[in-house]
């Protein structure tokens, strides 16, 4: 077991410190390849956009052929290719272009990485608590991207940003082959059961498009926070602080998630609190706060993100049949891309005149899903367990991989 969840930590660690390094920064380097507001929004949107397509299309493919851990270091291996190529890039229209290719390959990671541990962890009694030690790595590499990459930055200039990227996907990619060779069987659906109807076609629905709104809604805080602290004189290292100072909260999050939430009640119940955070977050980021304030409400980063996605991704897996596991999560995440991939744009348009009252956007979309949360939480009430729905998949259990 130790062997196991080494590798999917040192997977998700290796995956998000390549997002934590894109998300504060690449903005930056978009920047400085004199790129207007408006270009960098489109910039932003397009991958979105992409992962849309995407992410449906390779999590359906891995259900069907069983084959989720292949997809991972074909994604994976394509994202480092062209993150390289993206360093001879210049202009608007060849950026534009990789910039697409490589969101393809990307797009569709996290979603496959949280089928497979998902899958790996079926028959643990305390899955929840596994996963949240083992997604928490992910927030760690996030967090120490974030800070590494700020103190660089003090002292190298923007176009190192693409170096940093080319490194931690190559350290995604060897990431992804060590979890592939994990032996564990993936079969299709209709080799262990049928596909089955949706208990709760309607949960499903209310689910995807609630956490997609709540999550689409930090298309401000990840595309022009880092701009906007820039413009306001923080250095790099100050920056970065900023952002691990978020995903601290996560981490301490994902550590206690298992004794959290202990069934589907909870988890829904979770998921609808973690919109009004997200409100009241954006709200505050609205007021453009001083730097006291600013650090507080980037703590709450564990909620507004943390806990939408945890708390979606295990009811997800509570309402689907195990052979749409994998296309459940895509869809979730293919969701919420689109729908930031439009407020991102917006915020490019939107930015310039507005400044940091573009929050007030996302405050209204955070609310929103909010209210579509509601009858989630309460079709779930009185639901104990969060047994996920995978029981008759994983013939070898966790305790036999590597």
């Amino acid at each position: 077991m130790k062997a196991a969840t080494g590798r999917l930590s040192f997977l998700y660690a290796a995956l998000f410190f390549e997002l934590g390094v894109n998300l504060p920064f690449f903005p930056l380097w978009l920047r400085a390849q004199s790129l207007s507001d408006e270009a960098i929004g489109i910039m932003l949107a397009a991958p979105l956009l992409a992962r849309i397509i995407a992410n449906p299309v390779v999590g359906a493919l891995a259900d069907r052929s069983g084959g989720a851990r292949a997809a991972l270091v074909i994604c994976s291996a394509a994202v480092t290719i062209g993150t390289g190529l993206l360093a001879f890039a210049g202009g608007f229209l060849p950026i534009l272009l990789l910039v697409v290719a490589i969101a393809l390959a990307q797009g569709p990671l996290i979603a496959l990485t949280d089928a497979v541990t998902l899958r790996s962890l079926n028959e643990l009694r305390t899955p929840e608590l596994r996963y949240g030690r083992i997604r928490l790595w992910g927030s760690a590499g996030f967090a120490i991207a974030n800070l590494s990459a700020g103190w660089m930055l003090d002292w190298l200039p923007a176009s190192s940003i693409i170096g940093m990227l080319l490194l931690s996907a190559l350290a995604t990619t060897l990431a992804a082959w060590a979890v592939a060779v994990i032996r564990v069987p993936e079969r299709p659906a209709a080799a262990t059961q049928p596909a089955g109807k949706l208990a709760s076609p309607h949960l499903l629905v209310l689910t995807i498009a609630g956490a997609a709104l709540v999550q689409a809604s930090h298309a401000a805080v990840y595309g022009f926070s880092t701009l906007h602290w820039q413009s306001l004189g923080m250095s790099g290292g100050t920056m970065g602080a900023l952002w691990a100072a978020g995903i601290v909260s996560e981490m301490a999050f994902f550590s206690l998630l298992g004794y959290i939430v202990r069934g589907s009640a909870g988890a829904a119940a979770l998921l609808a609190a973690s919109a009004v955070i997200a409100t009241l977050r954006w709200v505050g980021m609205a007021q453009d706060p001083q730097i006291g304030f600013l650090v507080l409400l980037q703590f709450t980063h564990g909620l507004t993100f943390g806990a939408t996605h945890l708390s979606s991704v295990f009811l997800l897996a509570r309402i689907v049949p195990v052979g749409l596991l994998a296309q459940a999560q895509a869809w979730l995440a293919a969701s919420w891309a689109g729908i930031m991939a439009v407020l991102t744009t917006l915020a490019g348009h939107l930015y310039g005149e507005w400044g940091e009252h573009v929050y007030c956007l996302m405050a209204t979309v955070s609310a929103a899903g909010f209210l579509l949360l509601i009858p989630v939480a309460l079709g779930f009430r009185g639901r104990s367990s969060l047994a996920l729905a995978l029981a008759s998949e994983a013939e070898q259990p966790l305790q036999r991989l590597g």
